[in-house]
């Protein structure tokens, strides 16, 4: 799960012309906790989620769905 996360933050980010440290800073989640995102089996705390979905003004599903 954490891979496809990674890859949606990612277009995401790119549609946006963000960085992965604009997102940092608009969102409130460590840039290594962004990097780390796609290594984890699980995919990152529903918390860092809504964090990431308010930040990007997508939905949870935009996130999590492939």
């Amino acid at each position: 799960m954490g891979e496809t996360i990674e890859l949606n933050i990612q277009r995401l980010i790119e549609a946006k012309g963000w960085t992965i440290y604009r997102l940092s800073k608009e969102s409130g989640v460590t840039v290594s906790a962004l990097y780390n995102i796609g290594k984890k089996k699980q995919g990152p705390y529903t918390e860092t989620l809504v964090k990431l979905s308010s930040a990007l003004n997508c939905t949870l599903d935009d996130l999590v769905k492939k």
